[in-house]
């Protein structure tokens, strides 16, 4: 007769980009004490993730249990089969999963899921329980009305990003040259301005303008195009010190206020409900700014805007929406990560704890609500945002200035420590005798040493991959001189005839070009460092050692050195350099588990939902690959 299991729900927390060494430096460094209890209480362990080190498949293995080869999530951006190499297949929508998720596990068990913010869950593919967003990092979601704003005067330089890792590694980071809006402040005298405020100068304006849809992903964002709305600010001096004091009105009306406060510099206001018009359609968001800087000259002056959210159509059921808005208030899915290095640090945490405040309120709320809840599933893309903007220069291995390193270190550890008082509010909650935490991660991070290698120059230079002028002062691929192409992160397809729209290789040479690809990568030095950046190349069916298989993975796949690639992605599983790992962590504690044990054997990102759904009487996850982490739990056999 079976047992009673171990626990009766859990709580799936997910870190994006923290390796289990980099965590365990932040809990002994003081920066995550209630993730130091949490060990304490229970085990600890570094996990084995996949390859590509990225969110699409590292995400979706920890709730399925099954390898990238399995589920098909491969990476941000995956093989089209049967179309140019150069076209590929957006890897954020869970329509590609070829596996059954936890969260639909924990439906067949009879209880309800609850997923807060956790990522490469959209569309939603539950029928009972709740679900609040779920899409990408950052700007990478299909719901925002506009993503953030800086209003600007006397600005003539950005403020310098700490990395520069590329597009199909963090698409959570706007590409653009112009990344602040510059406005010029003019006097308002013959503008026909309305009920001014009292001032001891001359008050001054500038017109707002939102653009809806401004700074979204060209992949996720919203149908049709926006129609830019103005507000104004005017600037006016309460005292004879100068300008101190900034409103913002609908109109040229000093009564017509957006806001019930003006603000003096370093001050947000509330949220305000507004609609923007996409389309053909009126969608109602919520607004907030912060007076960033303001001089009592007004040479100097800057207003930020954070993304703006709307009030529904993130949330299954959609009616879930309105009951966050009347208990939580508005939602913030992108605490600022693409205006990281636009706005100073201060003002992005601030964004940071607002928006992990939201989650954890979000998660009580739902959870406390909802007494047959069976599984939490919450992620924060926090610490893997400041390992794209941070991390490369965090550690002294990268050999900058002694003062870049401490600002850059800083930026890691205050996210770390946000991440750890949202993890504390959660186990303050909701973490009983009859549950289970456990704390994963995608991949980890880690700092670079040397300029970024990107593959697609080394097969240029190589001879592989061979480029041609588009007409207008670019390049595109000339695909009928180019043998092969890199997609997405590890894989290098052969251009090959009969199979490709474009193949120029003959069948009869395919090996000859595949082994020549991995000659020439295995035999490419770095010019800085003088040793080669690759740690193997393979051919597919070897691919397989990596847990990669099928025809979405390239003809060869290949992995390479932390030094030479930013943050993560086409780094090892078991990368490490200097504070920094791409061993993903692994965190569990509370009911049926062992307390403070670092556990000994393997513990793989596959083996996280079979545990889970064990732990807590569940079924096993149908086409989950892993195993039941069993030197966790205090009676590995309950169910006998």
């Amino acid at each position: 007769m079976a047992g009673e299991s171990p626990a009766k729900r859990f709580i799936l927390v997910g870190l994006d980009g923290v390796g289990m060494e980099s965590m365990l430096h932040m809990v002994e460094a003081g920066y995550m004490p209630n993730v130091g209890r949490l060990i304490e209480r229970g085990v600890h362990r570094e996990m084995w993730g996949v390859l590509p080190t990225l969110t699409p498949p590292g995400w979706t293995t920890l709730v399925t249990g099954a390898w990238p080869g399995t589920h098909q999530v491969m990476d941000f951006n995956i093989r089209a089969l049967g179309k140019p190499l150069d076209q590929t297949v957006w890897g954020i929508n869970t329509r590609l999963c070829k596996a059954e998720y936890l969260w639909n596990t924990v439906e067949r068990g009879g209880r309800e899921p609850v997923l807060v913010k956790y990522e490469m869950s959209w569309p939603p593919t539950i029928s009972r329980g709740v679900q609040v967003e779920g899409t990408g990092p950052g700007i990478s979601n299909h719901a925002q009305i506009a993503g953030y704003h800086l209003f600007a005067v006397g600005r003539e330089e950005e403020q310098a990003a700490a990395s520069t890792d590329s597009a199909a590694v963090d698409p959570s980071a706007l590409r653009e040259s112009q990344r602040f809006e510059p406005i010029t402040l003019s006097e308002v005298s013959g503008t026909g301005w309305n009920n001014l405020p009292e001032s001891a100068r001359e008050p001054l304006e500038a017109e707002l303008v939102i653009r809806p849809l401004h700074r979204s992903h060209h992949s996720m964002s919203r149908s049709g195009s926006g129609v830019p709305k103005s507000y104004y600010a005017l600037i006016y001096a309460t005292g004879g010190e100068g300008y101190d004091r900034v409103r913002i009105t609908r109109s040229r009306d000093g009564a017509d206020c957006l806001f019930e406060q003006d603000l003096r510099a370093g001050e947000w206001t509330g949220y305000v409900r507004d609609s923007f018009r996409i389309g053909d359609s009126d969608i109602a968001g919520h607004v907030r700014m912060k007076c960033i800087k303001l001089t009592p000259d007004a040479e100097r002056f800057e207003l930020f805007v954070p993304q703006i959210w709307p009030l529904d159509g993130f949330t299954y059921p959609n009616a879930v929406a309105g009951e966050l808005l009347e208990h939580v208030g508005p939602f913030l899915q992108n605490p600022g990560r693409d205006a990281l290095g636009v706005i100073d640090d201060d003002t992005y945490f601030e964004l940071v704890e607002h928006h992990l405040g939201k989650l954890a309120d979000t998660a009580i709320h739902l959870c406390s609500t909802r007494p047959d809840w069976g599984g939490l599933f919450t992620q924060t893309h926090v610490p893997d945002y400041a390992n794209h903007f941070f991390m490369a220069d965090a550690d002294a291995v990268s050999g900058q200035p002694a003062e870049r390193v401490e600002r850059c270190f800083q930026g890691m550890a205050r996210s770390y420590a946000a991440c750890d008082r949202w993890i504390g509010r959660l186990c303050d909650a909701l973490l009983d005798d009859h549950t289970v935490i456990c704390i994963v991660a995608d991949h980890g991070g880690t700092p670079t040493s040397y300029p970024l290698v990107e593959v697609a120059d080394v097969l240029e230079q190589t001879g592989f991959l061979v480029y041609t002028e588009d007409g207008n002062g670019g390049r595109v691929v000339d695909w009928t001189r180019t043998t092969a192409a890199p997609v997405g992160n590890v894989n290098i397809y052969v251009n090959l005839k009969g199979r490709e729209p474009t193949g120029i290789v003959e069948p009869e040479d395919y090996e000859q070009v595949r082994r020549d690809i991995i000659h020439a990568l295995n035999g490419y030095l770095e010019p800085d460092a003088g040793y080669c950046p690759f740690v193997f190349a393979l051919r597919r069916e070897d691919a397989e050692v990596a847990n990669l298989w099928g025809e979405l993975v390239g003809d060869v796949v290949y992995a390479t050195l932390p030094e030479f690639n930013g943050a993560h992605g086409p780094q090892l599983p078991s990368a490490r350099l200097g504070w920094g790992s791409q061993h993903t962590c692994f965190v569990m504690a509370g009911a049926g588990i062992k307390e403070g044990v670092h556990l000994q054997q393997q513990v793989r990102q596959v083996d996280v939902a079979p545990t889970l759904a064990y732990v807590t009487g569940l079924p096993r996850p149908r086409d989950a690959e892993g195993g039941v982490v069993a030197e966790a739990l205090t009676d590995p056999d309950w169910y006998l």
